[in-house]
């Protein structure tokens, strides 16, 4: 589907509002993810233990490349798109995904040693599987977020450097909170709820999209009638 100007906002209210919601998005985002790499360190040391190879080798590592490949194809989806759509699938593909990780660790870390895979490379293969995909869809928000608030071309750098800033102070925050208190509470309780948030907040997005896509071919139609 292509990305058009009709889900571009068609009032200042509007406007604001639509950019209010794509910030907290990208903000939601940037929690999310330093909640999952912190959360990511405790599900695989009962299996591989808490070596810096674990902790900054694979787990960092991991999360570093799967946002890599994010940034790059929700830059790629962006232009091809419409925001809405991306953003909508991205939340609820990688809630669904978080909600799966605590029923799915104990088994992929049996395979990577069923594989004789050692410390080393059976952490890095088991945090490529659990925490790669959700990730990755996660890191799809900042590029798809900066182009939808991007009406014109001289605005481009401060949106991007905007949205950078506000995901990043989020990544912050979620990295304190989880550190200091989440850490302490059960890990699947903690990863199923943030995973139903980023469900929750996705399948809105979609019904969002989807009616605003039917308001304005409805719009459409009316206008070429009215001619």
């Amino acid at each position: 589907m292509e990305h058009t100007q009709s889900e571009k906002p068609a009032s200042p209210e509007r406007g604001n509002t639509h950019a209010a919601g794509t910030i907290f998005i990208a903000c939601v985002c940037g929690w999310v993810v330093m909640e999952l790499e912190i959360l990511g360190v405790r599900a695989l040391v009962p299996s591989f233990g808490s070596a810096v190879y674990v902790v900054t080798g694979s787990v960092i590592g991991v999360f570093l490349l799967s946002l890599a490949v994010g940034y790059m194809l929700g830059g790629w989806l962006s232009g091809r798109v419409a925001a809405g759509w991306v953003l909508g699938a991205a939340l609820t593909g990688a809630g669904v995904w978080m909600v799966a990780i605590p029923y799915a660790t104990e088994p992929v870390c049996d395979a990577a040693y069923a594989l004789g895979l050692d410390e080393k490379w059976g952490s890095l293969a088991a945090a490529l599987v659990l925490f790669g995909g959700p990730t990755i869809l996660l890191g799809t928000v900042s590029p798809t977020v900066v182009h939808r608030l991007t009406t014109q071309a001289s605005r481009s750098g401060f949106n991007a450097g905007m949205i950078l800033a506000v995901s990043t102070i989020a990544s912050f925050a979620g990295c304190l909170v989880t550190a200091f208190y989440l850490v302490m509470c059960s890990l699947m309780l903690t990863l199923c709820v943030s995973g139903a948030v980023l469900v929750v907040l996705g399948v809105a997005i979609l019904v969002v999209t989807a009616t605003e896509h039917r308001e304005a071919r409805k719009g459409r139609v009316d206008e070429k009638r009215v001619k």
